[in-house]
C-alpha cells in the first residue's frame, strides 16, 4: 500500500513538472523567412491567403492563439513582420500591473545580465537588446500609473539583406 502512495505521489510530480515544461511558448517554432500562408495556416487564421505585391505588411494574431499554454499572453497582440514573403520579425506587446514578458523572454532566449537600474524602479523605465543564435531580441518596459508597458521585439540575423533591399526601395520613393 505504501508503495502505491508513492508512485501515485511520483506520478502526480512528474504530471506537474511535465505540464510547467509544455507551458513554454517558443516563439522559434515561427520560423524566419516562413511565407505569409505557412503562418496563417499553421495558426488556422480565417483571412486571405493572398497578398498583394506590397513589400511589407503585418498578421495581428492573439497571444491566447499563438502561445495556447501561456497565462502571460492572454490578450496579449502578436504581430509577425513580413518583408517581401518572409518572416522576419515578431513583435509582442503587454500592459500589466507587473513585469511578467521579461521573464518569458529570458527563459526562451537567455538571461540579460546587467539590466539598467532603471529596470528595477518602483516606476520601472528601460530598454536593452540582447542575441541568441538566430535573432536579435529588444525589451522595453514603461510605466504607467499603476501598470507596466512592456514590448518585446525579435528580429531576424539571417534575413538582413531583404531589410536592406527594403530600405534602399523606400528610399528611393
Amino acid at each position: 500500500m505504501k508503495k502505491n502512495k508513492i508512485l501515485i505521489l511520483t506520478l502526480i510530480v512528474q504530471l506537474i513538472f511535465i505540464g510547467a515544461a509544455q507551458a513554454k511558448c517558443d516563439l522559434e517554432s515561427f520560423k524566419f523567412g516562413s511565407s505569409y500562408k505557412t503562418l496563417i495556416s499553421k495558426l488556422k487564421l480565417d483571412m486571405d491567403s493572398e497578398i498583394n505585391d506590397v513589400p511589407e505588411y503585418f498578421v495581428y494574431a492573439p497571444g491566447e492563439l499563438v502561445c495556447k499554454n501561456e497565462k502571460i499572453f492572454e490578450s496579449v497582440p502578436v504581430n509577425f513582420i513580413f518583408v517581401y514573403d518572409k518572416l522576419v520579425e515578431i513583435h509582442i506587446t503587454r500592459l500589466s500591473e507587473e513585469a511578467t514578458l521579461v521573464d518569458w523572454a529570458e527563459s526562451i532566449y537567455g538571461e540579460k545580465k546587467d539590466k539598467p537600474r532603471s529596470f528595477f524602479y518602483q516606476q520601472p523605465f528601460a530598454q536593452w537588446l540582447w542575441v541568441n543564435s538566430n535573432a536579435t531580441i529588444a525589451y522595453s518596459i514603461e510605466s504607467n500609473e499603476n501598470e507596466v508597458f512592456e514590448s518585446i521585439i525579435i528580429q531576424s540575423f539571417n534575413h538582413q539583406k531583404i531589410f536592406d533591399k527594403l530600405a534602399i526601395e523606400q528610399e528611393g520613393e
